[in-house]
């Protein structure tokens, strides 16, 4: 009986742990467990997830009954009104030892969303503790290679890992399900299944779903269009989707990613993402993220009253509040409107290399966070050698890039609550030492001579929190 007891105790310690650790028990201690204090061609004493081919979903239902911890999932859930931008590279062409190239990452419920992908993001995603497996939709601005090396690596972690974390059943099913969505201009869907094809990437469990951004005016340049190798055929995994035109205002509207029969991906965050032309030395986007409306606040001490006056449910506050009117015993209607606040929602500017960006001033116009480059400038180091405002604002303007100044008048024309300078030229480190901080000091007071708000200086892992 003793010997049961225990063996019970030690089973039910192995149920606790995770799979791939209850896969790693030594045969030895495992044929141990299940065969102490019972007969023998008996049934063990419970489910036995240690065997192999063992009953999980019995160990599952045990779990739940003890209350004891779930498996481990690679997805780390957040607040699901909490929006977070993570800078995972803030560099521009050159990376330095503490600048990794172009990489944004949003967070949004338990979903990851990158823009960009510079040579270096996998180990920067890695070291921000990013989830592969959370990764869901991928957004280029360009082709430039500080904006799209670390692509291919990027989808291999992420195929890589879909294979190997089988215990997370729920989302390797999400993944074979929905694919990971990319969307970039025209020439990124060549360009990849040249390159994961000829690296012999496999996909394993994923699927890839490329939209290309078509009607650039960039596009209509000879010297801009993408060398598109005809005959490359389709990714294993690949799913097929139709190409974006714009809409009528310009500008791009990108839709959730669709499963396999043209199902939009189940609980999908409520965000809706568009791209907008940018000048550039390329056919180069930006991207405005919206968050759906969300109801305003409720004047509780004006409704209840009347509710309660004519003997109304307050049961009907639910659809109330999403926009249906009450009507009172008396006929009269009581409008949401005029019992509600006006309904907000949490907007996001991401303008990566521009030189011009007048097109997305009408789609960003006050906006909670403006994201824009700042590659060059004016520093006392610039001024010891003779390069004036002016020298510098002309260089960055013949290399298709921006000054914190021009940065700056842009967000004071279309109203941002916050700016958020990136993509900073080699020579302004991100190091966190006293030069480095004196030199980000000169960009952000530079900045401020033409915007009143705050104004922050990207760094490599800089986090910038939304809340509702």
């Amino acid at each position: 009986q003793l010997r049961a007891r225990a063996g019970e105790r030690q089973m039910l310690r192995a149920c606790a742990l995770p799979f791939h650790a209850r896969c790693a028990l030594p045969f030895r201690s495992a044929f141990r467990f299940a065969h102490s204090g019972r007969r023998r061609g008996s049934a063990p004493p419970g489910p036995q997830p240690f065997r192999r081919g063992g009953d999980r979903r019995t160990a599952d239902k045990l779990r739940a009954s003890q209350k004891l911890p779930h498996r481990e999932r690679p997805i780390n859930n957040q607040d699901i009104g909490e929006l977070n931008l993570v800078f995972l590279g803030t560099a521009s062409a050159q990376a330095t030892t503490s600048r990794a190239q172009q990489s944004v990452a949003l967070r949004v419920q338990n979903e990851t969303w990158l823009f960009d992908c510079g040579g270096q993001t996998q180990m920067q995603m890695l070291r921000a503790g990013i989830a592969p497996l959370s990764v869901t939709r991928i957004f280029i601005s360009h082709m430039h290679g500080d904006h799209v090396f670390g692509l291919p690596a990027v989808i291999a972690m992420c195929a890589n890992s879909s294979m190997q974390q089988v215990s997370a059943s729920a989302d390797v099913r999400r993944w074979e399900k929905v694919p990971l969505q990319l969307v970039g201009p025209v020439g990124l869907r060549a360009w990849l299944r040249t390159v994961l094809a000829n690296s012999y990437v496999g996909l394993g469990r994923l699927r890839l779903q490329v939209h290309e951004l078509h009607g650039l005016e960039a596009l209509q340049q000879p010297k801009h269009v993408p060398a598109v190798l005809s005959g490359v055929p389709p990714l294993h995994g690949e799913v097929l989707a139709p190409p974006l035109w714009p809409e009528e205002d310009g500008a791009w509207s990108v839709p959730h990613p669709t499963a396999h029969g043209g199902r939009s991906a189940p609980r999908a965050p409520k965000m809706r993402i568009r791209a907008v032309e940018m000048d550039h030395t390329v056919p180069t986007v930006g991207w405005l993220l919206e968050e759906y409306p969300r109801p305003g606040s409720l004047h509780a001490d004006r409704l209840l009253p009347l509710l309660e006056a004519h003997g109304v449910e307050k049961r009907l506050l639910g659809q109330f509040k999403l926009g249906t009117p009450i009507e009172l015993p008396t006929g009269e209607l009581l409008q949401p409107s005029d019992f509600m606040d006006p309904p907000t929602s949490r907007r996001i500017g991401l303008l990566s290399d521009t030189r011009d960006c007048s097109r997305a001033a009408a789609h960003c116009e006050g906006v909670d966070v403006l994201v824009h480059e700042c590659t060059n400038a004016c520093t006392n180091f610039d001024r010891q050698r003779g390069r004036g405002p002016d020298t510098i604002r002309r260089l960055a303007v013949e290399h298709g890039h921006s000054t914190p100044q021009m940065a700056a008048q842009f967000a004071s024309e279309i109203g941002a609550k916050r700016l958020v300078l990136t993509h900073f030229s080699s020579r302004y480190l991100g190091s966190g030492s006293a030069y480095a901080d004196g030199v980000m000091n000169e960009i952000r007071n530079l900045a401020k001579q033409h915007y009143g708000g705050p104004v922050t200086c990207a760094r490599d892992f800089l986090r910038v929190e939304m809340q509702v």
